[in-house]
């Protein structure tokens, strides 16, 4: 029977998701650990091995990833959310995370290993030149290896990622043009689904210093739709992505839990405001 870790779900985790964004996360690896490394369509992406008491929050807040994003690349979460022990999460990493070389402050105690898999079709000067920009020489005498030839399924040593976990410049904020192509998801999408009116409070944590992300907490929106959220104000609209139900604990009048980023969007200024929704079942 395999062990697995109970994850809270993690839209449940969202407020608190949010307001943590400065804080600084707790060393999910050691420097016992290993990450694995895979080159996608010139992106690069590691493989996070989940431990004890893990959770998505743990994770995505570690990596400094927004939770439809970690979604969009472990696609078999959206159904079951529940964790397995040992298992690994792909998560896509930034050139500034990957330390190719130990530098005069090099700390092995808070350093973890990466090591790239090879894959088929791969040859040792497409991945030190073009993946990691390192000479070829580097990369044989870290792996002790007496030629140029490798295999898939091979383990290189390329480098180490600190243990601290990413820090959010790394990651690149999303382009402004998200809510519009949110947009034509949402209009293509309610071709074959129903579309639903809404209003009611929009909440969100307008003290985070969260940036880039669109997405919403619905009670009965399809997760993975668009919802289009009106402010009646200043009749602004904005496009975000569902990914998750409003937790129990907000009152029955809460239409909908927005992002900072799409808050923003609609002119939000207090915590709390009326907005009309269009949803999707």
């Amino acid at each position: 029977m395999r062990k697995t870790i109970p994850s809270i779900l993690v839209w449940l985790l969202f407020p608190a998701f949010l307001w943590g964004q400065n804080e600084k996360p707790t060393p999910l690896l050691t420097s016992k650990d290993s990450v694995l490394l895979t080159v996608e369509s010139g992106k690069k992406f590691i493989y996070h091995p989940v431990k004890a008491k893990q959770t998505l929050f743990s994770i995505s807040r570690y990596y400094q990833i927004g939770l439809d994003e970690l979604f969009d690349h472990n696609q078999e979460l959206r159904n079951d959310p529940t964790l397995t022990l040992g298992s690994r999460i792909k998560i896509p990493i930034p050139n500034k995370a990957i330390k190719r070389y130990k530098s005069s402050g090099f700390i092995a105690s808070k350093n973890t290993s990466i090591y790239y898999v090879v894959q088929p079709g791969d040859n040792l000067y497409q991945i030190a030149k073009r993946y990691f920009e390192m000479p070829i020489d580097s990369v044989l005498k870290r792996n002790r290896l007496k030629s140029n030839n490798i295999k898939p399924g091979q383990r290189l040593h390329m480098g180490w990622m600190g243990i601290e976990g990413f820090r959010p410049e790394w990651r690149a904020a999303k382009p402004s043009q998200e809510s519009e192509a949110l947009k034509g998801h949402f209009l293509e999408d309610k071709k074959k689904r129903k579309e639903i009116d809404g209003q009611g409070v929009c909440s969100w944590p307008k003290d985070s210093k969260e940036k880039g992300s669109l997405y919403a907490l619905h009670r009965e929106a399809a997760i993975g739709t668009t919802i289009q959220v009106n402010n009646p104000m200043n009749n602004r609209t904005v496009y975000a992505k569902v990914i998750g139900r409003i937790p129990s604990g907000y009152e029955r009048n809460v239409e909908v839990v927005l992002s900072p980023e799409a808050a923003l969007k609609l002119g939000a200024r207090d915590p709390r405001f009326f907005v009309k929704t269009k949803y999707l079942k």
